[in-house]
């Protein structure tokens, strides 16, 4: 009887908190599509921005992603947002199965821009002791990380993409990142991380930062570690590696509000932007 009873509120509490998450979906909705300024450059108005938004959420039903379809909407806004007159690509570093990857892409098509995947393909390197663990003050939550997760293949990715977003558009850099980026160069008006490592986070930084374009974001899939995160605010590392000042990180510690109780995993650094 008391099994049934914890499985009865278990379920309740999963309709509640999903109740609050379409009600507090509801508004984030409503300013992507009725706010102008979101794809006013590319002729995106109401009747695309919808269609998109139902194509977007098609797309993380079908191919595995870490990452929430209101994230997703959120890294639309910050692409659409940047006016076509501003030249850069859209570079993603950790894809996983290609979910973000598939949406990234449609955005890219949209916005006439080059997606660049970077991944290894051979899932997460060997965590150094400081990334073997990572604690979620916010919510209490512990999540352990090994060498080889998230491992997928090269060929399953860009499958993904074929088949559910535009690969014509993508150009794919295979390796780690301490080695496969280091002959890039390219201009950016966006990036996304979600490969999880401190270490891994460095030479990404080093990659976009000198190139993002001003007013322009690098988003992290990584906004309740800590320890990940204090990395956009270390003063010192900032001014050795790109003598620049740090930008600070909006979302550090429960991310952008885009997620009732348990906050999202997504938070951003701006280009442009400085703590004192």
């Amino acid at each position: 009887m008391n099994s049934i009873k914890i499985y009865l509120f278990r379920y309740l509490k999963k309709i509640y908190r999903n109740i609050f998450d379409i009600i507090f979906a509801f508004p984030i909705l409503v300013q992507f599509l009725l706010n102008n300024e979101i794809g006013a450059t590319y002729n995106y108005g109401i009747v695309k921005k919808f269609k998109l938004v139902n194509r977007l959420k098609r797309n993380i039903k079908k191919v595995p992603t870490e990452s929430t379809k209101l994230e997703h909407i959120e890294m639309a806004t910050s692409i659409l947002k940047v006016p076509a007159s501003v030249e850069g690509d859209v570079i993603e570093f950790g894809c996983y199965k290609g979910g973000s990857s598939v949406n990234l892409s449609i955005l890219c098509s949209i916005t006439g821009r080059k997606l660049i995947v970077c991944d290894s393909f051979e899932g997460l390197p060997e965590p150094n002791e400081e990334d073997k663990v990572h604690y979620n003050l916010y919510t209490n939550h512990y999540d352990y990380y090994e060498k080889g997760r998230f491992a997928t293949t090269l060929d399953e990715v860009k499958s993904n993409i074929s088949r559910f977003g535009k690969i014509d558009v993508c150009e794919f850099i295979v390796g780690y990142f301490e080695d496969s980026l280091k002959s890039l160069n390219k201009k950016y008006i966006f990036s996304f991380f979600d490969a999880d490592f401190v270490e891994s986070l460095k030479p990404c930084i080093l990659e976009v930062w000198p190139n993002l374009q001003d007013k322009c974001r690098m988003y992290v899939h990584e906004a309740t570690s800590l320890t990940l995160v204090s990395l956009f605010f270390n003063k010192e590392w900032w001014k050795e590696n790109l003598n620049s000042p740090a930008p600070g990180f909006v979302g550090s510690g429960c991310g952008l509000p885009l997620k009732v109780v348990t906050g999202s995993l997504m938070g951003y650094a701006q280009k442009g932007s400085k703590i004192n």
